[in-house]
């Protein structure tokens, strides 16, 4: 049976769709399809239907979920907002983990979608500079995906929704200034996510 729920150290993150947009060289998926236990590997992206019924039989108390599974979760942007939407009329709070190049993906502005169904957005930045990411995380849409994530955050910052960078910890500590000196212009927090290495732990 496909993972659509899995928990984590507390947390309840949503497994809705395995596509992405990048190939990033820290990537878990290269390491296993599973994920502490959990097969992550989907047969069938899951509906709101599927989401929905998944949510309703889910026994633990939660207050927050995160949309971050084994891949980009603005691929399945009608299952999402519908599934964003339900969560927040239940009272959950609701956070988008996300490489930032939904617009790309969707080709359309996706933000106004996401005021309603989402609280925070975290944006994998990664590197600083456009020729540093594309050697990092292989976007399909090359170098315009830097420039993109930059402008998505800023998109949802002036939207009203709760933005945060991530990077990982293991590009070099001068990018990882530059990344900070970038996501301080922008009036947004950025976070120093640890590397993972197995298929045992998740931040």
């Amino acid at each position: 049976m496909d993972t659509y729920i899995y928990e984590l150290k507390g947390k309840v993150y949503l497994n809705i769709t395995n596509r992405c947009s990048n190939r990033c060289e820290f990537c878990i998926r290269s390491n296993s399809d599973s994920l502490v236990g959990y097969d992550m590997k989907l047969k069938k992206e899951p509906t709101f239907e599927d989401m929905k019924k998944a949510l309703d039989e889910y026994s633990s108390p939660f207050t927050e979920a995160v949309f971050c599974g084994y891949g980009e979760p603005t691929y399945a942007m009608d299952t999402l907002t519908k599934t964003g939407a339900y969560l927040k009329s239940l009272g959950k709070r609701v956070r988008l983990n996300t490489n930032g190049q939904g617009r790309l993906i969707n080709e359309r502005d996706i933000v106004p979608e996401l005021k309603d169904c989402v609280d925070e957005v975290s944006v994998s930045l990664n590197e600083s500079e456009r020729g540093a990411y594309q050697n990092l995380c292989h976007p399909k849409f090359g170098m315009f995906a830097h420039d993109e994530i930059l402008d998505f955050a800023k998109g949802c910052k002036e939207a009203g929704l709760s933005v945060r960078f991530t990077v990982v910890d293991t590009v070099p500590n001068e990018s990882i200034r530059r990344c900070r000196k970038i996501a301080s212009g922008l009036g947004v927090p950025l976070i120093v996510r640890s590397y993972i290495a197995d298929n045992e732990s998740y931040t």
